[in-house]
């Protein structure tokens, strides 16, 4: 299963293009989105767009893109679970480590220690992500959806 969002291409390399997405959020189907403001803070701190590096698919080649397209693009739903599990979680315990292995110290060594196993975790994954050792987890092109041509796109239909 994977998560699909469709957005407008701002820019091509040769494998890859850059995409410009509307940034949505769970607030609309939540049943609490009147009475909270996680909404409200989230809409005043961030813009309504992202910028996305897609690479190409078997159905959809970085070439047959053009500015200004709209095209839909993909990434597994497993990928995000597990990503958000090894970037939330892995610090977490790091720092949890660190600071347990420190707890005969001063709370203020401790509290040290904590944020230090943050710190050497977060550039740990950065380091191992620039190595590609989690695989190729970035987004894909699934389809051209609207091929713009001038100032009218022009819906693609595919069968």
């Amino acid at each position: 299963m994977k998560v699909l969002e469709i957005g407008r291409v701002v820019a091509l390399e040769k494998t890859k293009v850059w995409v410009e997405t509307i940034r949505t959020s769970a607030c609309g189907s939540c049943a609490a989105r009147s009475g909270c403001g996680h909404r409200t803070l989230a809409g005043a701190l961030t813009s309504d767009k992202g910028l996305v590096r897609v690479g190409e698919s078997e159905s959809l080649r970085a070439g047959a893109c053009s500015v200004n397209d709209r095209v839909e693009i993909s990434i597994p739903r497993t990928t995000l679970s597990s990503g958000a599990l090894l970037l939330y979680g892995s610090p977490l315990v790091a720092g949890i480590v660190v600071a347990t292995v420190l707890s005969p110290a001063h709370d203020l060594i401790i509290a040290a220690g904590f944020f230090g196993g943050l710190f050497a975790a977060f550039l740990a994954l950065k380091w191992l992500s620039t190595r590609e050792l989690f695989g190729n987890v970035e987004p894909r092109l699934e389809r051209l959806v609207e091929i713009n041509v001038g100032d009218s796109p022009v819906p693609v239909e595919i069968s």
